[in-house]
């Protein structure tokens, strides 16, 4: 888990959004506005002074802390990434699911050959060749879920509700499904 990681990206959005300078946040984050500055401009925040900043900008009503605790929760602890890509700016869940087809065809086109490598895989040592067709079978499960994550927060937000909220609502169920722990 890293102590450090570049934010400033995510910290200019929550600022723009909210109509905020940076000396705003400097005194409602209690820091000197030269580190801020610092940080804006792609130094690495230490993960104390990036909850901070968030703490702060939650407590002051700033817009875009959702996008900031997703991008502290990825930097630092390696969580899902927020959708930030030109995917994300597609509206129509429509669209999005014309998308998810095409990597869902994409990945099923190997599945039949990654389910015999997986089952011979428990048998024998698998070959280069065989572990990158595995390779590239999880890469293209992984676009079909981006496309499918894309569809799911652009519903969320309709709703106006994050995925943070959505999963934690969504928990006692997967429990109870026994597919987490609880």
């Amino acid at each position: 888990m890293p102590k450090t990681a570049k934010i400033g990206r995510s910290l200019k959005l929550a600022l723009f959004l909210s109509s905020k300078r940076q000396k705003e946040l400097a005194i409602d984050a209690k820091t000197p506005n030269a580190t801020i500055s610092d940080h804006f401009n792609g130094a690495n925040v230490p993960i104390d002074k990036a909850i901070e900043y968030l703490e702060a900008m939650k407590e002051n009503g700033y817009q875009a802390t959702d996008e900031l605790t997703g991008d502290i929760s990825y930097q630092y602890l390696g969580f899902f990434k927020s959708m930030d890509g030109q995917l994300a700016d597609v509206k129509s869940t429509n669209d999005l699911e014309i998308f998810q087809e095409i990597e869902s065809n994409e990945r099923k086109e190997r599945k039949k050959v990654v389910q015999r490598i997986v089952a011979e895989s428990q048998v024998r040592m698998l070959t280069d060749v065989e572990k990158t067709e595995l390779r590239n079978y999880t890469d293209e499960f992984l676009d079909e879920i981006i496309v499918e994550m894309a569809i799911v927060f652009s519903i969320l937000k309709i709703l106006n509700i994050t995925i943070q909220e959505a999963i934690k609502e969504r928990m006692p169920h997967w429990i109870k499904k026994r597919y987490m722990r609880g």
